[in-house]
């Protein structure tokens, strides 16, 4: 894979972009994304939550750049822009959203709440 590119293709294989904690449980306040590749990542989290039958998930979409965009200076917005632009190719991190207890906790109650001012 070569470097010098400004978006360098990403491989079949490539799997060294993990996220974790997987599934991802609501009262965490971080989700945290690790590259133990060689080459830089630019990654975003859409703000969606997908709800599917298997329930809500997280998604990550990522592609490889070029040593241009190494630089700390480098705008990550910019750099997103001209991928788009160029029609990059993208891969997608899928994470399972799990309901906390606490959570599960306070649908519960409000359903039951609902309910008791049905029966009045």
């Amino acid at each position: 894979m070569e470097l010098c590119k400004e978006f360098p293709e990403i491989p079949a294989d490539f799997n060294d972009f993990k996220a974790s904690p997987k599934p991802y449980d609501m009262t965490c306040n971080e989700l945290t994304l690790k590259n133990h590749s060689k080459f830089a990542v630019l990654f975003k989290v859409p703000i969606k939550l997908v709800d599917n039958i298997d329930g809500d998930s997280l998604y990550v979409i990522y592609t490889l750049v070029g040593k241009q965009w190494h630089d700390e200076r480098m705008s990550a917005f910019r750099c997103w822009e001209r991928a788009k632009k160029q029609d990059v190719p993208t891969k997608c991190v899928s994470i399972r959203i799990k309901k906390s207890t606490e959570c599960e906790k306070k649908e519960k109650n409000k359903k039951d709440k609902d309910k008791t001012k049905s029966e009045d």
